[in-house]
C-alpha cells in the first residue's frame, strides 16, 4: 500500500471515530427548544438509524443550528454506511471551517483531498477543495487544482473565476483581472466575476468599473451591492452629485442601507460639511448599530465641530468595539493631550 493511501485510510479513520459526542436527539445543542425540523428528523431516524441519507440531513439541521459535534458525528455515520456520497465530505469540511477549533481548517481541507482522490474527476469537488485551499491561503495547491479542472474543462467558466480570485488574493490583479475576463467571457451571468472586476477597476479610477456594475444591474437591478459601488467610483473620482443620487436611490429602494447613509457622510467629510456627516453617520449607527467606523467618523465629524464630549464617547465606543481600530485610540490620545496643554 503506498504512503498516499495510507495515508487516505488514517484520514478516513479519523473522520469515522474522531466524533465522540452522538447527537442529543431531544435537544438543540445549546439546550434550547429543539427545531422543529430537527425534532422531524430524529423521528425518522429512531425507525431507521442507518439510514445514511438521513444522517447527511440531520446534519445539515445540526451545522445550521451550530451543533458542530452532532453534525460531524452524523457525517462520520453517513459516511461508514456510504462512502461514495459527495456532498457528505463537502459538509463535513463546512462543519470542520466553520468549528474553527485548532487543525480543524487543515482537517476540512484533508476531507476534500480525501475527496478528490475518490472522485478525481468530478468537478464540483475540484473546485470546493480549490476554494478552501484558497481561504487557508494555499495559492499553489489551489491553482493545481484548478489546473486539473481546466484539463477536463478547458472552458470551464467558474475554475477561471477561482484563478482569478487566487491572482487577486495574491495581489496579482494583473492576472486578476485576465482569468476574471476568461470567466465572464464563457458565462457572462458570473454576477461576482463582474463585482471583482469592477471592484478592481473602481481602485485604479477606471470608467470600465461602471459598465463592469452594469452588466450585473441588467442581470439583477435589484442588486443594491452593485448600486453602491458605482456611487463608490463617483465618490472616489470627485463626481459627487452622481454619488449622491445613486445614494438616495438605493436609500429610497432600502432605508435600512445603511452604507448609503456612510458612503454620503464621507463626502460630506471631504466637503467641510460636519454637520451634515455627522447626520448622516448617525443614520448609519440608526440602521447599523454594530457599524465600528461609522461611531468613529460620527465622532470625527463632532470633534471638528467642537462637540469634545460627544466625540471621546464615539471614539472609545469605536475603540471598545474594535480594540485593534488605530484611529479611535490615535483620536482619544489626541484630545488627551490637547485637554493637557
Amino acid at each position: 500500500m503506498t504512503p498516499r493511501i495510507l495515508c487516505l485510510c488514517g484520514l478516513l479513520a479519523f473522520l469515522f471515530f474522531a466524533c465522540k459526542n452522538d447527537p442529543k436527539p431531544a435537544t438543540t445543542p445549546g439546550g434550547q427548544q429543539i427545531d422543529p425540523e430537527l425534532s422531524a428528523l430524529n423521528a425518522l431516524l429512531e425507525k431507521n438509524p442507518d439510514n445514511d441519507s438521513l444522517l447527511y440531513l440531520r446534519a445539515e439541521v445540526y451545522h445550521k443550528l451550530e451543533g458542530y459535534d452532532e453534525a460531524l458525528s452524523d457525517l462520520s455515520h453517513a459516511m461508514q454506511l456510504d462512502s461514495l456520497k459527495p456532498a457528505y465530505y463537502h459538509l463535513m469540511a463546512d462543519v470542520l471551517l466553520d468549528y474553527a477549533r485548532p487543525n480543524d481548517s487543515r482537517r476540512a481541507i484533508n476531507v476534500l483531498l480525501t475527496a478528490a482522490y475518490k472522485f478525481p474527476n468530478r468537478i464540483p469537488t475540484l473546485l470546493k477543495l480549490s476554494e478552501f485551499q484558497l481561504i487557508v491561503q494555499q495559492h499553489s495547491e489551489a491553482l493545481q487544482t484548478l489546473d486539473r479542472i481546466l484539463q477536463r474543462d478547458p472552458q470551464n467558466a467558474e475554475a477561471f473565476f477561482m484563478a482569478g480570485r487566487v491572482a487577486l488574493d495574491k495581489g496579482d490583479t494583473t492576472a486578476a483581472v485576465a482569468s476574471l475576463r476568461k470567466s465572464v467571457k464563457i458565462d457572462a451571468t458570473n454576477g461576482d466575476a463582474w463585482m471583482f472586476l469592477g471592484r478592481i477597476f473602481t481602485n485604479r479610477n477606471n470608467p470600465l468599473a461602471l459598465q463592469y456594475f452594469d452588466n450585473i444591474l441588467r442581470l439583477d437591478s435589484t442588486n443594491l451591492e452593485a448600486l453602491e459601488m458605482k456611487g463608490v467610483f463617483y465618490k472616489r473620482t470627485g463626481a459627487f452629485d452622481k454619488a449622491f443620487d445613486i445614494y438616495r436611490n438605493i436609500i429610497v429602494r432600502n432605508p435600512d442601507y445603511s452604507n448609503a447613509y456612510f458612503d454620503m457622510g464621507m463626502i460630506y467629510m471631504e466637503q467641510d460639511s460636519f454637520s451634515k456627516a455627522y447626520d448622516n453617520f448617525d443614520l448609519a449607527i440608526k440602521t447599523d448599530p454594530l457599524f465600528i467606523r461609522a461611531f468613529y467618523y460620527r465622532g470625527l465629524s463632532s470633534e471638528l465641530q467642537g462637540n469634545t464630549d460627544a466625540a471621546v464617547a464615539d471614539y472609545r465606543q469605536a475603540s471598545g468595539m474594535a480594540p485593534d481600530f488605530r484611529e479611535p485610540k490615535d483620536a482619544l490620545e489626541r484630545l488627551k493631550k490637547k485637554a493637557g496643554e
